[in-house]
């Protein structure tokens, strides 16, 4: 074969793939041919432009616009629903018939009339696209729930389900957007109210929103997103038909006005909130009407409330908002002249002196966090007489501050202060407080001050004693009205450093152990009369392999089940926890038990009893009655009977 006659036919080879590959594209898929199998219409929602209803009481025009924004023509003009244009498109385009009624060649006049199709009350236009849709919509069939349909441009009759009937045949209000509002809470930016009691301006810069009117004061994110959603999803009950004369739904001068400007929006959304209708179906119900809008609609009682809001409503109730990682400076002042100074060291604390000093990491870290969670009690407002509130001379000032060791592209090198927060007097259970820079007197509960200590013995080093057990080579404990037991270490074991008795390992060590690392709670200050430590209840000396000599000193009870407490070289008072305590207050001697039938004897802790000779029987304590006998350590053993 030539080449000329092979480049031919490999061309038209070509040609009839390329043919029959476009022919195939535009076919259904199999999926596709049985999705339409049985539609009574082929349509695509995104082409129509324009929706015309028909039905026995009204005509119904709907027109597609910018951003795909559904709007009512006819009988009103109205923003439409777009939930109701939806459902419609659906339920056309997933129309299926159960039946077929002639053969698409000419239906007969009488036939369709039969059907209803003559001159049907009911019918549907989607316009746009290639061609327009129109359904004509007859009586009902002979099977109950279903009615007969045509195309305009077909003479086959169908029988279908009556959904598409139920659609076409609602009120026009139904197919009116609901929502009063498009404007999402999210685009609005600022917000205005209006009543007859005043002003309420509100304003977002840089994603936190301030009251503007009738005062300057930080807001509420959440209370200010929570009035904005009940003005952007107001949802109208019904819409009244003649709204001309405004006067007749107390809208001429309403009682309050609520003014939404949004992001985009060249105009405010103005809500105006009149009177209410005398229909006692509608009794607790109130007329509105939205700028954008011309209907006047009745909202539900709960709207009303826009016009109840007040100003400290929407007031942040935070004492203070800072954020803790950029705190690198603490500085507590007290009326008396006391001044701590508590700045970051990497990532722990110290309390700037003469030398560095460390403290509590999570005691400094304390102070922030209980004023960032602090929640004013009340707005006492603007007051310039400060002395009223003791904050003129305030008992503690607290100034959060960062700090930067060099210069930088951003900041000069130095401290820089974030907030200062003053608190004044103590009344109840409330304490007076002021930030700095705001000119607002509020309240706060008063426990905040026990976390804002401005003593420096208040920021010692929580760690009262840093040895290993094992260092600890004898102590002494003295118990109230008790006498002192002394103990020395014997290898792996403790003994009475004078005297004999059989001593209790367990409770011993607990005590070593506890001590050689014990630290406070927290540091109470200077020692007064109320924390007892002129009165102790227990007193533990003791020493380690260096001769060191430590002890710790244990006072008065507080109601939070802690202790007062004080240690030899450590300036102040600080408080104990309840097992530190208790570890102290544990009996260090065995108590002999009651003689065993055959003589023997136990300790009534279960320890093996001491190697030891049982002493002689003591003689009767003075003052006990005839026939017992006692010692400090306890109650003796009774004589064992006679053989």
């Amino acid at each position: 074969m030539k080449l000329k006659n092979t480049l031919i036919l490999l061309l038209l080879a070509a040609v009839i793939f390329a043919f029959i590959a476009l022919y195939e594209k535009h076919q259904p898929t199999t999926q596709e041919a049985r999705e339409r199998a049985g539609r009574v219409v082929q349509m695509d929602r995104d082409e129509v432009k324009e929706i015309s209803i028909k039905n026995a009481e009204t005509k119904i025009e709907l027109r597609k616009g910018e951003n795909n924004v559904w709007t009512l023509n006819e009988p009103v003009k109205d923003r439409a629903d777009s939930m109701a244009i939806n459902q419609l498109f659906t339920t056309a385009e997933s129309l299926k018939h159960d039946a077929v009624i002639g053969d698409g060649k000419g239906g007969e006049k009488d036939q369709l009339k039969e059907f209803g199709l003559a001159n049907p009350e009911i019918r549907v236009k989607f316009t746009g696209g290639e061609k327009p849709v129109e359904l004509l919509l007859g009586k009902d069939a002979a099977v109950e729930g279903k009615i007969y349909v045509k195309r305009a441009d077909d003479d086959a009759v169908y029988v279908i389900p009556n959904e598409l009937k139920n659609l076409l045949t609602k009120k026009v209000d139904e197919f009116r957007d609901h929502k009063l509002t498009d404007v999402a809470a999210t685009q609005v930016n600022r917000i205005v109210v209006k009543t007859n009691s005043g002003e309420i301006e509100l304003q977002k810069k840089d994603e936190h929103w301030s009251l503007v009117k009738p005062l300057q004061a930080r807001a509420d994110a959440s209370k200010v997103g929570d009035l904005i959603s009940k003005a952007t999803n107001a949802r109208a009950e019904s819409f009244i038909a003649d709204a001309s004369n405004p006067a007749v739904y107390g809208l001429q001068e309403p009682r309050g006005t609520v003014s939404m400007f949004a992001d985009g929006r060249e105009k405010p959304e103005v809500l105006q909130i009149g009177g209410k209708p005398k229909e006692e179906k509608d009794k607790d119900k109130i007329y509105a009407q939205l700028s954008s809008r011309d209907a006047v609609v009745i909202l539900p009682q709960e709207a009303e409330k826009l016009l109840e809001t007040q100003p400290n409503d929407l007031r942040d109730r935070n004492l203070v908002r800072v954020e803790a990682d950029i705190v690198d400076r603490v500085t507590l002042e007290a009326a008396g002249g006391n001044k701590v100074v508590l700045a970051r060291s990497g990532e722990s604390w110290v309390r700037k002196a003469e030398k560095d000093l460390p403290v509590a990491t999570s005691q400094a870290a304390r102070v922030i966090s209980d004023l960032q969670a602090q929640q004013v009690v009340d707005f006492v407002d603007a007051d310039t007489n400060l002395a009223k509130y003791g904050l003129d001379q305030p008992q503690v000032k607290v100034t959060l501050s960062s700090y930067a060791s060099e210069n930088t592209a951003e900041s000069g090198a130095g401290e820089k202060p974030i907030v200062t927060v003053l608190f004044g007097k103590t009344e109840g259970a409330s304490v007076y407080a002021k930030v700095q820079d705001e000119p607002f007197v509020v309240t706060v509960p008063n426990t905040v001050l026990g976390s804002l200590p401005a003593d420096p013995l208040q920021w010692q080093e929580l760690t009262i004693f840093k040895l290993k057990p094992e260092e600890i080579v004898s102590f002494e404990v003295t118990k109230a009205n008790e006498p002192a037991i002394a103990l020395v270490r014997d290898k792996d074991q403790w003994k009475l450093a004078k005297g004999d008795g059989a001593v209790n390992q367990v409770n011993a060590q607990s005590l070593i152990n506890t001590i050689s690392s014990l630290s406070a709670v927290r540091w109470a200050g200077v020692a007064a009369p109320e924390h007892g430590i002129d009165k102790p209840s227990v007193v533990v000396s003791f020493k380690d392999k260096a001769g060191t000599s430590y002890k710790l000193t244990t006072g008065a009870k507080t109601p939070e089940e802690m202790w007062y407490a004080t240690a030899e070289g450590k300036t102040g008072t600080f408080l104990l926890s309840r097992p530190d305590v208790e570890a102290a207050e544990l009996p260090l001697i065995e108590k002999a038990a009651p003689a065993q039938p055959n003589g023997s004897t136990k300790p009534t802790s279960g320890e093996a009893a001491p190697a030891t000779a049982a002493p002689a029987t003591p003689a009767p304590t003075p003052g006990a009655p005839s026939g017992e006998t006692g010692s400090a350590d306890g109650p003796a053993a009774p004589p064992a009977p006679a053989p």
